[in-house]
């Protein structure tokens, strides 16, 4: 693998859709013509042209697939061209591909820095097999540390979508074996474990109710009404206020949130949920849940 700096002094013109056809065959599975005259307004001989380079470059990474319709990956020689480590990658697969995110350090319009990084705990190339499955729906196989199971037994996951909390990435799957029948599930990329991609056996395509569509707690988005915590000190109050952009004529503010990741915003902004406060708990509370009754019977009815 080489660095997009190298890259860019070998093909000057070309670099950018090099990377992105290596991006894209690489965590996603498969690159279309048509994705590349889009992003980079091109004719659809000229993206040929540079399918055709990226394949003289690399002979044993990518096949027409006639199933798809489209250039895709070939698993058992694939050898990246470029060097992208998973963070970058996941952040262009969210965001939209970014050749200034390549360089190192990458090119920003002012200063940045990233907070709270942890550095080297993200295979790029187990992320890569897990967006590949996200993206071709199917499960693959894999042993996953969890902090709130001892099993760290084999698990078939159907990957379905990522998230980011601000410090650490997650996928959203369907794990076909739990045995307490709790199948949709957030996952720490950072706790796989030996990743065995299943993408040419049938039965493991994902079914219909194994989709991010069939995942209710996905698909509801409840209303959380919070008020600043009646604990918190006036100045306490006009920092929170501050903080999270609510005027200074109220306490209250109403934000809307997945059922699936209600916990973690609730976990991130400090909101309390019990209606008597336990006084012997030292948590700083931000925010008081003022309808968590409401929530309570919209999840019965839909969930």
């Amino acid at each position: 693998m080489i660095t997009f700096e190298t890259l860019k002094n070998t093909y000057p013109k070309i670099a950018d859709r090099l990377a992105f056809i290596d991006f894209m065959l690489r965590f996603t599975g498969v690159v279309k013509r048509s994705d590349i005259s889009e992003i980079f307004n091109l004719s659809d001989a000229a993206s040929s042209k540079i399918i055709a380079k990226y394949s003289e470059l690399k002979p044993g990474n990518i096949e027409y697939n006639r199933t798809v319709r489209a250039n895709a990956i070939v698993r058992g020689s694939f050898q990246s061209l470029l060097d992208l480590d998973s963070e970058t990658a996941l952040g262009m697969l969210a965001n939209g591909f970014n050749k200034n995110k390549l360089s190192n350090p990458a090119r920003t319009a002012i200063p940045f820095a990233k907070i709270g990084r942890v550095p080297n705990n993200l295979s790029a190339d187990s992320v890569a097999m897990i967006t590949r499955a996200i993206n071709g729906g199917y499960a693959i196989s894999c042993c996953y540390i969890s902090e709130n199971s001892e099993n760290h037994d084999r698990r078939e996951i159907v990957p379905l979508g990522i998230m980011h909390d601000g410090s650490q990435w997650m996928f959203r799957g369907y794990h076909r074996n739990d045995s307490r029948n709790i199948f949709y599930k957030n996952f720490h990329f950072s706790r796989v474990r030996e990743i065995v991609e299943c993408s040419q056996d049938n039965k493991y395509k994902a079914k219909p109710e194994e989709t991010l569509e069939a995942d209710k707690r996905w698909n509801l988005i409840l209303p959380l009404q919070l008020k600043i915590h009646p604990d918190r000190t006036p100045e306490d109050a006009d920092r929170i206020r501050n903080d999270f952009g609510i005027a200074e004529t109220t306490d209250e503010l109403t934000i809307e949130v997945r059922c699936a990741i209600m916990w973690i915003v609730e976990k991130q902004w400090f909101i309390e949920k019990k209606v008597n406060s336990d006084k012997k708990n030292k948590q700083f509370f931000k925010f008081k849940l003022i309808n968590a009754e409401m929530l309570k019977l919209i999840m019965e009815t839909n969930l």
